[in-house]
């Protein structure tokens, strides 16, 4: 008897489709996601030569390789991004427009985790202010997983920054803990919005002073230095110096650097700025597993895993340099070390694992116009400034802008109000008046975006990023190559380091990899953005989509499961 006919008899044909023979492929115990912090696409192949074959190249080489995965919106930010990852939809869903924001309803600029009813749990400093997902406005397939088994599975979320680690577990996580740097020796910590105290394990493992550990130590090259020809030299003109080093150049004395970050109260930041911060996060990831006993069972728990090392180096020194390549290189081995405790721990054929960045990262501006590529400087208070002078001539003095903090300008509305102005007309004028600013590419109003709808090109990605009671009036996108600098006489040819959050494809492209329990071998260039991975997710685990659900499930990685 044929297996279609076997199944129709069976009245399961579509878990039959579904799963081929076996109706429990694809349902893994532990689900891993693993978001590095600023990974360009081109950094996984770039140093594919020196990666092991057990780290990044054994996801590519026993994986699924998404080639061409880009973000659909703008800002392409770490909050953003990590909201978008886990939402499985864009800002104009979830409300996460940025790392901050301005709220016209208080004045304030207001950080994405921020929440004054909170208080961090294991730190120094008595009554420190908490963070919590509150400003997340759908749910995440963390808080999915957790409402679909009753909230018996358990969610664990882990990062340095605490909204690498509070966004991706969603309303409902068990705990997400973070890197404390300021009020504690470099502990892990987290809030009041999900423990009244650590547990055991994690005041265990803080008392291990790993982060002291590792300041101890002289961070050199993995490999001779001579050897990384896929980088720019060692000492050039577009990185910053570190610690009051003459030079941005290896090796770097970590012990003797952390006497100067003392002095300004940023001594265990500085495991942000090597390859330690990595593996001091995989330590921890690997004792949650442990701890937590993450797997154990044959209900599916999730940990998510934020890497932010790579971040920090990318801003401080950019994509050209011997520090991330080094970086990149380490993170390798960390990723090794992480695959191949999972294997042992959990099984190999019982964890599926996704593997993507929130941002990717421009070339450092200086960089690009030493090689005759388009660059230059965004300077947002000359911006400002201009804006003023044109309001100001045209309807008198007055304190016309309430903030305007680079893409977003947000106009006085009480005042315009006030003097009985049009603000739709105001926001046209604005608008008009700064498109032709060299340096500025396109500009949109609050207005236009609330009335028009966009399909392709930049506009599509800054109405995906919009969020009507968060967002400005005026919502601006610059040249390619141009990076904000609030410096507003400094030269191109002076930027040190980089940034990101345009919709370039140097800030969108970044890599998407799965790997594990039912996922088959294989690469696609199909077009595809991180917010398809929650919806690729909840297929595989049988649950319903996140609220907010734009994306679209990756049929790829469904071949082995007869679709």
């Amino acid at each position: 008897m044929n297996r279609i006919l076997l199944c129709t008899i069976l009245l399961v044909l579509p878990a039959c489709f579904l799963n081929g023979q076996n109706p429990n492929i694809g349902k893994p115990k532990l689900v891993v996601g693993i978001v590095v912090d600023q990974m360009r696409s081109d950094q996984l192949h770039r140093y594919e030569k020196k990666y092991s074959a057990g780290g990044f190249m054994r996801l590519v080489r026993e994986g699924y390789n998404f080639k061409n995965a880009n973000y659909n919106y703008v800002p392409t930010v770490t909050a953003a991004g990590h909201a978008s990852i886990y939402t499985g939809t864009t800002p104009s869903e979830h409300g996460i427009i940025g790392n901050s924001w301005y709220d016209r309803y208080t004045a304030k600029l207001l950080g994405n985790v921020d929440d004054a009813t909170e208080t961090i749990v294991g730190s120094a400093e008595k009554n420190a202010l908490g963070a919590s997902p509150k400003n997340l406005m759908t749910t995440t397939i963390s808080d999915q997983l957790r409402l679909a088994t009753n909230f018996k599975a358990k969610v664990i979320s882990i990062s340095l920054k605490d909204r690498g680690a509070i966004l991706p577990g969603g309303h409902t996580a068990n705990a997400a803990y973070w890197h404390d740097w300021v009020t504690s020796p470099g502990y892990f910590v987290s809030s009041t919005y999900y423990m009244d105290e650590l547990p055991k394990w994690v005041s265990a493992f803080n008392k291990l002073e790993k982060s002291n550990a590792y300041l101890n130590n002289t961070w050199n090259t993995l490999y001779p230095i001579e050897t990384y020809t896929e980088s720019e030299a060692d000492n050039n003109n577009y990185e910053p110096s570190l610690g009051g080093k003459p030079s941005p150049t290896f090796p770097y004395d970590l012990k003797s650097m952390r006497e100067k970050y003392k002095t300004v109260g940023a001594e265990y930041q500085l495991v942000w700025v090597t390859p330690a911060g990595n593996s001091l996060l995989t330590e921890f990831a690997l004792e949650a597993v442990k701890n937590e006993e993450l797997g154990k069972d044959d209900i599916t728990d999730l940990l998510s895993i934020s890497y932010t090392v790579p971040d920090i180096m990318g801003h401080t020194f950019g994509p050209q340099s011997v520090e991330i390549e080094d970086v990149y290189l380490r993170l390798d081995k960390d990723i090794e070390r992480l695959l191949n405790s999972l294997d042992n721990t959990v099984g190999i054929n019982n964890y599926v694992l996704f593997l993507t960045s929130d941002h990717a990262a421009m070339p450092v501006a200086s960089f690009l116009k030493d090689h005759k590529l388009p660059a230059g400087v965004a300077r947002i208070q000359q911006y400002q400034d201009a804006v003023t002078n044109f309001l100001n001539s045209k309807y008198g003095n007055n304190s016309w802008i309430e903030n305007f903090d680079g893409e977003q300008l947000y106009l006085n509305r009480p005042l315009i109000a006030t003097l009985k102005l049009d603000l739709n007309t105001l926001q046209q004028e604005v608008a008009d008046f700064l498109i032709d600013i060299p340096g500025i590419h396109n500009v949109l109003t609050a207005h236009d975006l609330q009335t028009q709808n966009y399909d392709t090109g930049i506009r599509q990605l800054v109405q995906n990023g919009y969020y009507a009671k968060r967002s400005g009036d005026v919502l601006l996108s610059f040249d390619s190559g141009f990076t904000q600098n609030p410096n507003s006489n400094i030269d191109v040819s002076q930027v040190k380091g980089t940034t990101h959050g345009s919709g370039y494809a140097y800030d969108t492209h970044v890599p998407l990899l799965w790997f594990g329990s039912g996922i088959p071998t294989g690469e696609s260039v199909r077009k595809v953005a991180p917010i398809d991975i929650a919806p690729s997710l909840a297929m595989i685990l049988n649950i319903t989509f996140p609220s907010g659900t734009s994306g679209e499930p990756l049929v790829e990685i469904f071949k082995d499961h007869g679709q």
